[in-house]
């Protein structure tokens, strides 16, 4: 079905603050309409700094995928299912949306809260409790102009299980920001510095996209360090720096499929 675009209009909340429910692996403010569902392919390959020609820009090495599905249950709260190939990870999400930014600026700022529970499943003899983590989120965003909208959301993470040199919890900062080049194009980054005691040999994981926006689909290309989609991981398990050309190609895919009510 064709997605379309609501006429504005000078009173209620804020529309589109973010075209997708995630900029990259930064989760935004965005929940879906009721009874709307969104399906997530999330894609991204190795080190394109690997010999890149060779390696054919690091597609070569196969590729990270994450499948998900996220569900409106109200127009404020969506719930969300995905599986990751490292670790054959599945994950359960949910998301609520606390306020919402409005047009009068009345209320100047969108704010939303967001859990995940991770589940490893690989075949390593562990028990079940030493396969869980864990992540949540308070996240808040303005709106600034047609153009411009940026986020920032402090986040923990916590995994059940742990090797030596690594932290059970890790607070971060995720910050994202987009910015529309036309109706149909943005450009996005997010960062996560992680803030306190950190994992050894972990870094800040980065990552820079473009935002194609086409009626029903949002198609994100991006340039990224994490070999993650999963914010937990990409917080507590990245060991590449983008700063020194660890630097990955992927792309996610968002189709939003209008079984219910279209956002307001």
């Amino acid at each position: 079905m064709k997605r379309e675009r609501a006429a504005q209009t000078l009173q209620g909340p804020v529309e589109e603050t973010f075209w997708a429910p995630s900029l990259i692996g930064l989760s935004t403010v965005e929940t879906l309409a009721a009874q709307n569902i969104n399906v997530t392919i999330m894609h991204n390959f190795g080190l394109i700094n690997n010999e890149p020609f060779h390696h054919f820009l690091g597609m070569d090495f196969g590729a990270t995928v994450r499948l998900g599905l996220d569900y409106g249950l109200t127009s404020r709260w969506s719930v969300g299912a995905g599986r990751t190939s490292p670790h054959k990870q599945y994950d359960f999400r949910s998301t609520y949306r606390l306020l919402e930014q409005t047009k009068t600026d009345e209320i100047p700022v969108s704010i939303a809260i967001k859990g995940d529970i991770g589940i490893d499943t690989n075949k390593n003899g562990y028990k079940f409790s030493d396969r869980l983590n864990y992540f949540s989120s308070l996240m808040v965003a303005r709106k600034f102009s047609d153009q411009f909208s940026l986020q920032v959301a402090p986040l923990y993470t916590h995994f059940n299980r742990v090797f030596a040199g690594e932290e059970k919890g890790h607070f971060a900062i995720g910050v994202g920001a987009e910015y529309h080049l036309s109706d149909r194009w943005a450009i996005m980054a997010e960062y996560f510095p992680v803030l306190g005691n950190r994992s050894a040999g972990t870094t800040d994981a980065f990552a820079l996209g473009l935002n194609i926006e086409t009626g029903g689909h949002v198609f994100q290309l991006f340039l990224k360090s994490s070999n993650w989609h999963t914010e937990q991981h990409i917080i507590a398990q990245n060991n590449d720096d983008f700063w020194a050309g660890d630097i990955r190609f992927g792309f996610n895919v968002n189709r939003i499929f209008w079984t219910g009510e279209k956002r307001e």
